[in-house]
């Protein structure tokens, strides 16, 4: 059975958190299997997203990906955008 947008979001979480990354590149043949669906639906994403928006994590479903972030600025990342 499909598992609810809330338990995915605390799946990537925990993923996340014990990998100790800020990010995740995830290609959709493996978000499929992360998701534990066989389509996924646009109201399914937009649930998810509001999902990790709550935990202050991003996502973004690209074309080959699914970008997962953080929100928040890590203070070992610096820019110089000058």
């Amino acid at each position: 059975m499909a598992l609810h947008a809330s338990k995915v979001a605390d799946k990537i979480i925990d993923y996340m958190n014990k990998n100790n990354t800020p990010s995740l590149a995830v290609p959709w043949s493996d978000f499929y299997t992360l998701t534990e669906r066989g389509a996924i639906r646009d109201a399914f994403m937009r649930d998810l997203s509001k999902a990790l928006k709550e935990k202050s994590v991003l996502i973004a479903y690209g074309q080959a990906i699914v970008g997962i972030m953080k929100d928040y600025s890590p203070p070992n990342i610096k820019h110089d955008f000058k």
